[in-house]
């Protein structure tokens, strides 16, 4: 064994505790003693010093999928395959909108579509590309 290791055991916050725990197993290079509780790193939100957004389409937009896109995530399908093209909908947010400052997405425009063949006409959210619908 290596005298020198020091082993740590990490427990995250819960909802009673604002910190994080850590408990040394037991080395004499542990520069604290057995049980000791270590307050967590706090984690400080840094401001975004990036351009604006400047899109197309905005959220409550009403859109058409004009590109062939096939999801697996409808409900009531079973995990099948399900083409979105022709289908309308609106547009629910950004995914590149980050409190009006641009992050890079790949897909950037998150929809909201009903489900097909659904008589209570829900919906579900997916995530599509902007070049892949058109405004209506």
């Amino acid at each position: 064994q290596n005298p020198t290791r020091c082993v740590v055991i990490t427990t995250a916050p819960s909802q009673f505790h604002s910190h994080s725990t850590m408990f040394a197993l037991s080395s004499p290079a542990c520069s604290f003693a057995v049980g000791t509780r270590v307050p967590a790193k706090r984690v400080v939100p840094v401001k975004a010093t990036a351009t604006p957004v400047s899109a197309a389409l905005k959220a409550g937009d009403k859109i058409r999928v004009k590109e062939s896109v096939v999801v697996y995530h409808v409900p009531k399908t079973k995990g099948a395959a399900t083409e979105l093209l022709g289908m309308e909908g609106e547009v629910a947010s950004r995914a590149d909108d980050l409190n009006g400052v641009y992050i890079s997405a790949n897909l950037e425009v998150r929809i909201k579509l009903l489900v097909p063949d659904d008589p209570k006409e829900k919906t579900f959210l997916t995530h599509v590309k902007e070049d892949e619908v058109e405004l209506i």
